[in-house]
């Protein structure tokens, strides 16, 4: 009897080789975003659907500070592919993979294939503010590029606020707030209860760890002022 075999199916392997943009993060992060967002208001797409690698070399982050660094950049829509020269305590599960072997080419030529035709200067836009009724869950995130976002109730730890113009919220603020994307250094903060887990405007920021605890729980604004973030008790 003579048993019918399946052939195996065959595995089509291949190689790719690609170009990538290559960001070299540097201390302080704060002053490293700025400058990022200066550019990103010139060109606020381009790295959008673009591969990127972060070059590590010289940079000691901990873990946290690291995957703080990965969700600041995916905000901005900057997706990262992999990463060189990174301290092995910075590689793991869920982050991006270390590569090797690559080579310097020349960024500006890749800067001018990227760059869009020129086009006439479009008519300034009407920004619109956003409301939300009700509190923002855990998980949920809110992005308002064009206006300002009002939220008139909690937002909850693990929840996250991105606005293009200032973030006001009429209740406990858990969770995080980035304001100011659009380039607006102008962008304030305003929250009825402090509770934050990150408040950030124009790439500068301050985290839980690093607020003074007598802010816990007051009525709170925070804006930018030159290069600092200062924050102001309402109450």
């Amino acid at each position: 009897m003579n048993a019918h075999v399946t052939p195996a199916q065959a595995l089509n392997f291949g190689a790719r080789s690609l170009l990538a943009f290559v960001l070299k993060p540097a201390q302080p992060l704060s002053d490293w975003f700025s400058a990022l967002d200066a550019w990103l208001v010139r060109s606020p797409t381009f790295f959008a659907s673009k591969p990127v690698i972060l070059e590590m070399a010289g940079l000691e982050l901990e873990p946290k500070e690291y995957r703080n660094l990965l969700s600041y950049l995916a905000l901005r829509h900057i997706r990262v592919m992999g990463v060189e020269n990174a301290s092995p305590t910075l590689v793991g599960p869920h982050l991006p993979p270390v590569v090797t072997g690559s080579r310097t080419v020349n960024a500006q030529v890749m800067i001018e294939e990227s760059a869009p035709p020129a086009a006439e200067p479009a008519r300034p836009q009407k920004t619109e503010s956003l409301v939300i009724d009700g509190n923002v869950r855990s998980g949920q995130s809110i992005m308002h590029p064009d206006g300002d976002v009002t939220i008139v109730g909690r937002v909850a730890s693990g929840a996250e606020i991105v606005a293009g113009g200032s973030v006001h919220v009429y209740g406990a603020l858990q969770g995080r707030v980035i304001a100011g994307i659009s380039g607006s250094s102008s962008a304030r903060i305003f929250c009825k209860e402090a509770r934050a887990e990150l408040l950030c405007i124009g790439g500068v920021y301050i985290t839980a760890e690093d607020m003074n605890p007598q802010l816990e729980g007051r009525s709170l604004e925070a804006r930018l002022t030159g290069e600092e973030l200062r924050l102001r008790i309402l109450d």
